[in-house]
């Protein structure tokens, strides 16, 4: 069993991501660069947080013309588990594997804190440890974690239970007021129809290890572990 991190230059959460992948649950980890095109053996595929691309002048482009991106597609087209935290969910907008895209946060600025997020589907690979009446403590860090889709889009999306996570306060409850990154609806993660690629600003890496003080985040991770 063999889990591969993806990273785009500018990627920052890739050692954190190995160091739970290797330390906290004894896996087997291989790096894979975004100019590479093989990702033979690979079982489940994260790409971390971070600034896709940093440095270009062109992101999405940079993004769409990294030769990885039609291997990546056809890894989740396959079935295979293609996961997306942080600026990673944004690299699954942009490519359609996931519905919607992320804009910059409504406050215009850079947010990096814990915050709340509840599982609005507790039937995913992802969290089936989780329960709906719980509110998970989860760090964010991002510029672009305002999620946003038409509203026929979210019709859908609700009907077919493509929601993970919603911005929720410390008692679960929804409300605006709480919706940190000003995201439609709330919604902080999604996947596809299929339930097989999974896009999350949160970042539960930073929540594994018990120096951070929380470890909220192993919920998801321990999820998707039964799974293997």
């Amino acid at each position: 069993m063999t889990f591969g991190i993806l990273i785009f230059p500018g990627a920052h959460g890739d050692k954190e991501l190995g160091r739970v992948l290797e330390g906290v649950y004894d896996k087997k980890v291989k790096y894979i660069w975004n100019r590479e095109t093989d990702l033979n053996g690979i079982d489940v595929l994260f790409i971390p947080g971070g600034f896709p691309c940093k440095g270009s002048s062109s992101s999405s482009k940079c993004i769409e013309e990294s030769p990885v991106i039609e291997s990546m597609i056809d890894f989740a087209e396959r079935g295979k588990i293609l996961i997306g935290i942080g600026n990673g969910f944004r690299v699954l907008c942009e490519t359609g594997l996931v519905p919607g895209s992320l804009r910059m946060n409504q406050s215009q600025r850079f947010i990096c804190r814990n915050t709340f997020v509840k599982p609005d589907n507790e039937d995913t690979l992802v969290t089936r440890k989780l329960s709906n009446d719980v509110a998970y403590r989860i760090p964010i860090a991002t510029g672009y974690g305002r999620y946003a889709a038409r509203e026929e889009t979210l019709v859908q999306m609700r009907y077919k239970e493509q929601i993970l996570f919603r911005y929720c306060d410390e008692s679960a409850r929804i409300s605006e007021g709480i919706n940190v990154t000003g995201a439609v609806d709330n919604i902080a993660g999604v996947c596809n129809v299929k339930k097989n690629v999974f896009g999350m600003i949160p970042q539960p890496e930073r929540a594994v290890l018990p120096y951070g003080g929380n470890m909220d985040g192993k919920f998801i991770f321990d999820s998707l572990m039964e799974y293997f």
